[in-house]
């Protein structure tokens, strides 16, 4: 085995193992990305039922009042 060969197999392998660690580093970022996305569109959505119910059980001058002030 000259020098060359066990450098050139050893600078290949850690190559591959770069590449395959950076594409599992990528996935894992876009899929936490996707996860994060679908976790604050849940919470949004459980937020506007709650104001949604919390606004149905007023009183309806309570809830005429609060549009008028958003506005």
């Amino acid at each position: 085995m000259s020098a060359a060969y066990v450098f050139d197999t050893v600078l290949t392998s850690s190559l591959l193992i770069f590449f395959f660690y950076i594409c599992f580093a990528t996935l894992i970022i876009c899929f936490a990305y996707l996860l994060e996305d679908e976790i604050r569109e849940f919470f949004k959505s459980k937020r506007e039922r709650r104001i949604v119910r919390g606004r149905s059980e007023q009183p309806v001058d309570a809830v005429v009042d609060d549009i008028y002030d958003s506005y």
